[in-house]
């Protein structure tokens, strides 16, 4: 990230990174890109789905985030892991690949934005990071705090994890891709998809610095934002 807070691209030297499982996720998916022949780029596709988080007073204090990977990414990543040989991934095992994780994706704000009131804030440092593989494919599960909680009643809140390279596809789980937790009577969340490519779609594409898509079908330039509204009451 350079001195305005806007989320740089990686580094072309730290390229070779992207060939380790422990390395970024980014790195991952531009190595494995740009080792392909250029007209048919592969992709990382994430299901991601997303916990709002509510404190006692009815105000959003977090957001939780859950990403599940593909097959082919997941068998990327997870290449050389198993450190006991045992044939399985031990808690161990997939707890170092997701503090990886929390540590390399720091620059790139972890794909994830949250603005409230319209306006970006900063990313504080995840917590309960985690990763677990089922059904043959990777999760990494990680949970955003906010610095200063917000009342979705008075303040709009929206948040989005999206790639701003076009590499990684990250799209809402077809099921339950937004649940609350300790959430009050009244508060209910939409789901908006904007094309990145066309100007002032996306209000975070001002304050991220965008790469341009290549030419080719397969490059998502669709955002998913979620908004967060809630009644007011009373009291507020």
């Amino acid at each position: 990230m350079d001195a305005t807070g806007t989320a740089s691209p990686l580094p072309a030297n730290r390229l070779n990174e992207g060939m380790r499982s422990t390395s970024t996720l980014l790195g991952l998916s531009l190595a494995v890109a740009l080792a392909a022949p250029a007209s048919a780029h592969p992709h990382v596709f994430i299901d991601m789905r997303s916990a709002v988080s509510f404190n006692a007073a009815g105000q959003v204090d977090a957001i939780g985030i859950s990403w599940t990977f593909d097959e082919f990414y997941t068998q990327f990543a997870t290449d050389g892991i198993d450190r006991n040989g045992n044939g399985k991934f031990d808690p161990a095992e997939l707890q170092e690949l997701a503090n990886s994780y929390v540590k390399n994706l720091k620059e790139y704000r972890y794909f994830t934005f949250i603005e409230l009131g319209g306006k970006l804030i900063d990313n504080a440092t995840p917590t309960n990071a985690r990763a677990m593989v089922k059904d043959g494919q990777l999760t990494f599960v990680f949970r955003v705090p906010l610095a200063k909680p917000a009342d979705p009643s008075t303040t709009k809140v929206s948040f989005t994890s999206f790639d701003p390279t076009y590499y990684i596809d990250i799209a809402p789980a077809e099921s339950t891709p937004v649940s609350f937790a300790g959430a009050p009577k009244g508060c209910s969340h939409t789901l908006r998809k904007v094309d990145t490519t066309k100007p002032g779609a996306l209000s975070l594409a001002g304050k991220v610095r965008m790469m341009a898509p290549t030419n080719d079908v397969l490059n998502s330039t669709t955002a998913s934002i979620i908004d967060i509204s809630c009644a007011k009451t009373k009291s507020s």
